[in-house]
């Protein structure tokens, strides 16, 4: 299979040695959202792909300290369509991403899409995992808010079981990772790398069943989105790129 190279991306900005130490411990060279966002787009500007011809669709946390990877990313690609929830599943299903598919620039020889889908992790000042300096907020806050929450109960084997009409979404979290979490000895590090592999299973099987490659080109990035004091990274994870109904995994090495 061929692998499009991309130039591993390495973290740009200082933080703390402990806090360095941490996230290299769980997240291996994290590069800043904005120079990420600018290679994933020069990558696939290579392959035909711009902001003229390309509709971004986007699946991440609803969390506002996320919005910084949205407003990146339609610097590059323009407007985008949201399709993640809660910890950045795709909840929207196949419903928004049928709808999105409808979406595109049609007046080029190929519809195309570039899909980002993210959870998300904060590290504090001093290295808490989970951790999260918001702006206005005296005290320490967390993130991701729902993972954590998931994991406390997975603790204390307390998980609702119902999906309740004013906390759906939630709902669908807990059956969702419920497959994929560790239950011995859940911790937040586990619970946020099964979120991503919720996502990354999700993604593929929805691009896969929705989006024909009869006339539509499409990059999938996916990855967790990691909170600093001071500012965000991304840890890369799978991603790939069908062209012409052909599939090529990207990666990014040195």
């Amino acid at each position: 299979m061929l692998v499009i190279a991309i130039p591993v991306l390495y973290m740009t900005a200082k933080v703390s040695t402990m806090v360095m130490t941490n996230i290299q411990q769980y997240f291996p060279n994290p590069t800043e959202e904005s120079v990420f966002m600018a290679k994933t787009a020069s990558t696939l500007e290579t392959l035909g792909f711009s902001g003229d011809n390309t509709l971004p669709i986007i699946a991440i946390c609803r969390d506002e300290i996320c919005a910084s990877f949205v407003n990146a990313a339609e610097r590059h690609w323009g407007n985008s369509f949201t399709l993640g929830g809660l910890a950045g599943l795709p909840f929207a299903g196949k419903t928004g991403l049928g709808a999105a598919s409808h979406h595109a620039p049609d007046i080029y020889d190929r519809q195309r899409f570039v899909i980002y889908a993210m959870t998300h992790i904060g590290f504090g000042p001093d290295a808490e995992i989970g951790g999260c300096v918001r702006p206005g907020m005296e005290h320490l806050n967390g993130a991701c808010g729902a993972l954590i929450a998931y994991t406390e109960q997975l603790k204390e084997h307390k998980v609702e079981s119902k999906i309740f009409t004013d906390d759906g979404e939630y709902g669908l979290l807990t059956h969702r990772l419920a497959k994929v979490a560790p239950t011995d000895s859940p911790d937040l590090i586990g619970v946020t790398k099964a979120a991503l592999a919720a996502i990354r299973q999700d993604i593929d099987g929805l691009t896969t069943t929705v989006l024909d490659t009869q006339q539509a080109d499409y990059a999938v990035f996916t990855g967790t989105q990691i909170h600093l004091p001071d500012g965000n990274y991304v840890q890369t994870a799978d991603s790939w790129v069908v062209m012409n109904g052909q599939r090529q995994d990207i990666s990014f090495n040195s």
